[in-house]
């Protein structure tokens, strides 16, 4: 697992928090979470020089050194209700936390079920817990003028100062813009996140899904899906197992939902599709986790375990006995090929479900293009290459309205012209080779004015080309 920066490391304590949900404190998997946060926590000190490490929380969103973290934002709502029943602003973490003390944080965010009566006495249990290295931070608006900004130090900047974290690929103030334009999306893809964390929950311990309240943001997220929904799903990245495997349901029910739309189907049947992208994979919930984490490749009997999530998935939707036909069609069908391949076995007399046949390429591009702890993205160029290469695997229907609706330069994405300047996709241009690039930099790599960047169509620039993709980076890291 690789750490990279501070973002990682709340996604990672969060994490600890889901693990502890599933599993007694004592558990091997839990202790785990603990030394790795540990472990890593270090090294990024270590590489920052920084003797520890502060993150704040206002409006139910992380900041650090004044800046909204997005990812973090939207996987970390547990991390966030634990600060609230401690009725407190953020945290900080000492350089020397031990193992005990993170693992003793991670069982009480679980545990802690009540509203503490004040800041001093969430110290005071924090403090019986055994936890010396952790403090909470009071709220924003209980501290004092805004001062320097110590990531070491609970008291950052005034709330109107802190903005949208979006690392500067070039566009500067306007990709910040371009950021602060996708904050209002951000309660929906947290509400997406909750709904899929806590479903794979109750399928893990064998308790009613709660179908109905996935159904309901579904539907929030066809009100209001447009291009932006994937502008965010584009910052989201995940350092850990637990968040990337649920992400991957979030990302690819925005994906589906954003295709299906440009497919015109009707609202009903895409608020369908996104409740069937949210759950098709819920049968992973009984798959072991040794087989479902395994780095490297599976053996043929795991394999065999590994692909019975599909029909266990069907199965316990269909033990509602309510849940829509499409949504079942969505977890039984979406590793079924157009050309009769894949799995579970199907009679070939079946019918393809139209939600299955969209989930299955939706499901293959974001598993290309999304980070993993294991590997790099994959730019959507060289991810359509593989996808077309065996195009036979899907309905051609769904795989050219994928194509046309995601492009192969999304926007947010940073670009190198072949002119040697730089900047990043502000929007599709009119053919889905060519979008619309603002211009940040000189050919010599020297940043450009804010009143001097502009927009280049390269549909009606034929000399200019993107000669470099590159995705968009929190903190540093590239997706």
């Amino acid at each position: 697992m690789n750490c990279n920066s501070f973002s990682d490391l709340i996604i990672l304590l969060s994490g600890g928090i889901n693990q502890r949900r599933l599993y007694a404190e004592g558990h091997p998997k839990v202790k785990g979470m603990a030394r790795d946060f540990v472990r890593q926590m270090e090294d990024v000190l270590v590489h920052t020089g920084q003797t520890g490490f502060f993150f704040g929380i206002l409006n139910g969103k992380f900041i650090r050194d004044g800046r909204f973290l997005v990812g973090p934002s939207i996987v970390g709502r547990n991390l966030v209700r634990f600060a609230e029943r401690l009725r407190c602003g953020g945290f900080l973490l000492r350089r020397g936390v031990t193992e005990e003390e993170v693992g003793a944080f991670i069982s009480l965010g679980t545990t802690l079920k009540e509203k503490v009566e004040n800041l001093q006495a969430a110290k005071d249990l924090l403090r019986s817990e055994g936890i010396i290295n952790i403090d909470p931070s009071p709220h924003y608006r209980e501290q004092g003028p805004a001062r320097s900004g110590n990531s070491t130090d609970s008291s950052l900047f005034d709330p109107g100062l802190i903005r949208f974290d979006f690392e500067d690929t070039g566009g500067g103030a306007d990709t910040l813009s371009l950021q602060q334009e996708l904050e209002p999306l951000l309660p929906i893809f947290q509400s997406m996140y909750d709904a899929i964390a806590d479903n794979n929950l109750h399928a893990s311990r064998d308790e009613n899904l709660d179908v109905d309240r996935t159904m309901g943001v579904g539907e929030e997220l066809m009100n209001v899906a447009d291009r932006q929904t994937m502008d965010v799903m584009n910052l989201m990245r995940y350092p850990d197992y637990d968040s990337y495997t649920i992400g991957h349901s979030v990302r690819v029910s925005t994906l589906a939902l954003t295709v299906g739309r440009a497919m015109c189907w009707p609202q009903h049947l895409q608020t369908e599709l996104a409740t069937a992208a949210m759950l098709h994979d819920i049968g992973k919930a009984k798959v072991p986790e040794e087989i479902l984490y395994k780095p490297g490749g599976l053996t043929d009997e795991e394999r065999k375990i590994a692909e019975t999530h599909a029909a266990t998935g069907a199965r316990i939707l269909m033990a509602r006995g309510d849940v829509s036909p499409s949504v079942i069609a969505g977890a039984w069908g979406h590793h079924l090929r157009h050309d009769g391949g894949g799995y579970p076995d199907t009679p070939s007399w079946v019918s393809r479900s139209p939600v299955a046949s969209l989930l299955q390429v939706c499901d293959v591009f974001e598993a290309l293009t999304a980070a993993r702890p294991y590997k790099a993205p994959m730019p959507p160029r060289r991810a359509f290459e593989i996808i077309l290469k065996d195009s036979r695997a899907y309905d051609p229907a769904c795989l050219k309205a994928l194509i046309r609706a995601v492009g192969l330069f999304p926007p947010g994405s940073e670009v190198v012209l072949n002119n040697g300047c730089r900047g990043f996709v502000a929007a599709h241009g009119p053919s889905w080779e060519f979008p619309v690039v603002k211009v940040t930099t000189h050919p010599d790599g020297t940043t450009l004015d804010p009143d001097d960047r502009y927009l280049v169509n390269l549909a009606t620039e034929p000399d200019i080309a993107v000669d470099e993709f590159r995705m968009v980076k929190l903190n540093g890291v590239e997706k």
